[in-house]
Order: C-alpha cells, then structure tokens, then sequence
C-alpha cells in the first residue's frame, strides 16, 4: 500500500494507511520480533519501489543490495517502536493515545532522516513526503521542509492505527475521533498559503530533450550522437522562437557526451547552439581530470565559450562512484563497471546567467539529477541567492521505470520546500516546468527530440522551512532516541521490580 502510494501509481491516500501497518503489528513486541516485522516491511516497500535500479544495471545485484540496505533502516525502527510502545506513558493514563500517535510518528521521522543522510549521503528515496506531491498537505513543505512533510503522514497513519486499535475494543466515540484526527493531519494543510508570484520579474526558459537512441549506452560511446541531438533540437526551437526572444536555453545532464571544453568538435556544437538561440546555454559536461570525473553544468555564451561552471556536489554512491571499492571487489565485480569514479564539487550551489532579453544577471539554484531530492543541497542555491531552481537529469538508463516519475514528484515537493519554480530538464524525460505551489505547468513526452519554453516566476523570498534549516530534522532525530532511550530504561526498571 506504501509503495502504491508513490509513483507512477500515485495513490498518495494509501500512504497513512500502509504507514499504519507497522505499528499495529509491532507494538508491544518484543525487540527482536520487531526487527522481523520491520524487515518485512522493508523488503514489501523497497522492493518494487527500487526496482529501477535493476532496470538500469541489467542485473539483479544492485536492486537486491539497496533494497536490503534501505530495509535495515526499517528493521531499526520496527525495533525502536516495539519497544517505546511499551514504555508505562504510552499504556495507560491520560493522553496516553496522543503519546503513541505522536512517539510513532517521531520515531518515523527520525529512521527516515537517518537513511536519508547516512552514510555516504544517505538514500532519500521513498521519503513520505515524495509521495505527497499532488496531495492535499503539499502546502505543509514550504513550512517544515520534505521532513514535516512527512511528520504530518506519519502521524496521520499513527492515527489510523489508534482507530484500529480502539475498534477492537468497540470505543465507538474514540474510533471516530482517532480516525476525524488522521483526516484533519491530510487535509487541514490544504488551507496554509504559499507564495507564488514572481518578485523579481520573469524567466524566459527554453528547457530541450535531445533524446537518446534506444540503445542508450552505444549512443554514449558513439561520439557527439547526444550533443547533436541537443544543437539540433536548440536550433529547431530557435527557429520557432526566433533568436534572442529567450533569456536562457537549459541542456540536461550530460548533454555533451564529449567535454566541449576539451573538445574541439564538441565545442563546435554547443556554439552552434548558442549563435542559434542568441543566448547562453547551460551545458551538461563530464570532465576527466586528475583520474577522476566531475559532472558539470556549464555556461555557454556565444563568441566567448565556456564560463562558469556549477560541479554536482553530492554524486551517487555506487552508481557515480564506488565506497569501499576493493573490499566489495571481493563480493561481485559489478563495481568495476564505474571505472572512474565522480568526485564532489566544492564550489558555490548557484549558477549566474546574463537574461538576454532583460539585460541583467540572474542566479540560478542548481541541482544535478539525485540532488532534487535533498533538500540542503537546493537549499544552499536558494540562500544564495538562486531564484529559480534548475536541475538537468539524464534518465536515459532507467528507460521506462518508475525512476523518472519518482524524480519528478521530488521536483514537485522541492519546489514548495523552497518557495521556487522547478525546471527539470532530462535528456529523454521527464522534463518539466513546475511551479512553486508544486504543479507541473509544462511537460514534454519522453522518448522524443523537442523543447519547451516557460516563463517563469524569479523569486527572492524565503520559505519558513529554509529558514528553520536543518533544525526540523535535527530536534526529530533527537526525539527518536529520547524516545528510544526512555523506552529502554523503562523495561530496564521494569524488569528490576518484577525481580524484586
């Protein structure tokens, strides 16, 4: 029920009901009988949910191993829950029923901030919050971040699961309460208002799929096959435009197959490209240095070149570069399929363009593909002045998998976490305009060569939830092992009375 809640499904009201499962069946238990209810639970989600990473390997290897590694997280939580469910407080006495509505959801949160910053990063895939992008809480992300988002699920299926709860004991007034209150946690967010007009003028966009040919990875390898596409689908769309008439024209990642600031033929193209769109274009580039890659988006202004550059400063453990490379060696040699691994960029979140049809800067948050989904990372751009967020993506290795919409619904979430329009641009799709109230203005149909143009709000208020920063997430952490700690001392003084 969880993972149907998620794209491409998008039954985002199964979310509070699959939420519900685990503590129904793990309240109560003991530690290591939550350990298996929370590993069921793990693989039940994960497994479909991540099933894109099978797709893009062609193997089984990685989707079997993050799908064990994201359900140990679940294993933790299914633990910590049977035993704070147990602790005196949450068992009898007044408020006891809000104390586990609300002990559970904390407990929740502080597993999902967990696994979606540690190690390495963490995986935020599968937040609840990504499954609320067209749901009647949305407006509550521009308040608490992705994480209160996910508090107000969280505590809706705690509620649900009170209801059922109760039910058992045929509390007819306290069932429709329990369930009333999980209704109102849903909906009651809908009212909350979100800024969306534009405070700094207008962004003329041009967002171009160049498309990829079938056999994606042989498209790759043939040199300039992607780039091509790109100038072409760029002069196509100039020629409809006219040049000149866009502020910005916007190439996914990895648009350049070969660097263009290294190669003289690549080069070519992308200024082909900008003398036909009478603009700069933000190029996505891999550049080899030092044996180690760094994924790039750079400015292209046409006569001058390349420019400044924004470098992905969060690459994808495992799949852009390998932890732990030669003891992993020793379990499959799948890791050796990443030859060279992506090193972090250091420099600023922000990328400054020249809007040619308003003769001033504009600067441009910036995320590379996965980074949509971590918050901090677009909030850094944001609070530094970025008044649109952009965030070139390629796709093309998930083919037609649940990757890209899940993607896309991240977009939708950041884009009211930060109060800013979203323009997600993929080499085959998804590539979209969304607004900063989360709706998805623009699309184009994946698997085609075509471009878009959007005019969209620049904007340079801050929402509430980038103020707080990490701070939400940060006090649910700290909830979780308050919680957990006081769960374990309570069975500790418990057990010493029995002895007595």
């Amino acid at each position: 029920m969880l993972w149907a809640a998620f794209p491409p499904a998008d039954l985002w009201w199964l979310a509070p009901v699959g939420v519900a499962v685990l503590p129904l069946v793990a309240a109560g238990r003991g530690a290591w009988a939550g350990v298996g209810a929370g590993l069921a639970y793990g693989v039940g989600f994960f497994t479909p949910l991540l099933h894109f990473t099978a797709v893009a390997m062609g193997n089984l290897v990685g989707w079997v191993a993050l799908t064990l590694v994201e359900s140990l997280y679940l294993t933790l939580l299914g633990a910590a829950w049977a035993l704070v469910s147990r602790h005196r407080r949450l068992n009898g006495g007044r408020g006891a029923v809000a104390w586990r509505v609300c002990a559970f959801a904390v407990l929740w949160c502080a597993v999902e901030e967990l696994r979606s910053t540690w190690p390495w990063g963490g995986f935020p895939f599968g937040r609840l919050a990504y499954a609320m992008a067209q749901a009647p809480p949305l407006p509550l992300a521009a308040y608490g971040g992705s994480v209160g988002l996910s508090l107000a699920v969280a505590l809706s299926g705690a509620c649900l699961a009170e209801a059922i709860r109760l039910a058992r004991g045929r509390r007819t007034l306290a069932v429709l309460g329990a369930a009333a209150a999980a209704g109102v946690v849903v909906v009651a967010p809908a009212a909350l208002p979100i800024g969306s007009h534009a405070e700094n003028g207008t962004l003329r966009v041009g967002a171009v799929q160049g498309n990829v040919a079938e056999d994606f990875e042989d498209a790759f390898n043939r040199a300039l096959e992607v780039t091509s596409n790109h100038t072409r689908a760029t002069e196509q769309l100039a020629a409809e435009v006219g040049a000149g008439n866009l502020d910005v024209v916007i190439w996914p990642e990895n648009a350049a197959d070969l660097d263009p600031r290294r190669f003289p033929a690549s080069a070519a193209l992308a200024e082909r490209a900008a003398q036909s769109a009478g603009t700069q274009v933000l190029v996505g580039a891999v550049l080899f240095e030092g044996g180690l890659r760094y994924n790039d988006m750079v400015v292209w202004t046409p006569g001058q070149g390349a420019g400044d550059y924004y470098r992905k400063h969060l690459p994808v453990p495992f799949a852009e570069y390998v932890p732990l490379r030669d003891q992993l060696r020793h379990v499959t040699t799948q890791v050796d399929r990443i030859g060279t691994d992506m090193a972090p960029g250091r420099g600023p979140s922000t990328l400054t363009i020249h809007a040619t049809t308003q003769g001033r800067d504009v600067p441009l948050a910036m995320g590379i593909c996965f980074e949509v989904s971590y918050d901090e990372i677009l909030r850094a751009g944001v609070l530094q002045g970025g008044q649109v967020i952009v965030i070139p993506t390629n796709n093309a290795s998930f083919l037609d998998s649940s990757e890209a919409a899940q993607q896309l619904a991240q977009g939708q979430v950041q884009a009211v976490v930060h109060g800013r329009s979203v323009v997600q641009v993929s080499t085959v799709g998804l590539t979209a305009v969304i607004s900063p109230e989360g709706v998805i203005e623009h699309s184009l149909t994946p698997y085609t060569q075509s471009a878009l143009v959007a005019e969209v709000p620049l904007r340079t208020s801050t929402t509430i939830a980038d103020r707080l920063g990490p701070v939400p997430g940060l006090a649910l952490r700290l909830g979780g092992l308050v919680l957990l700690a006081a769960g374990i001392v309570d069975i500790v003084r418990t057990r010493r009375g029995q002895d007595r």
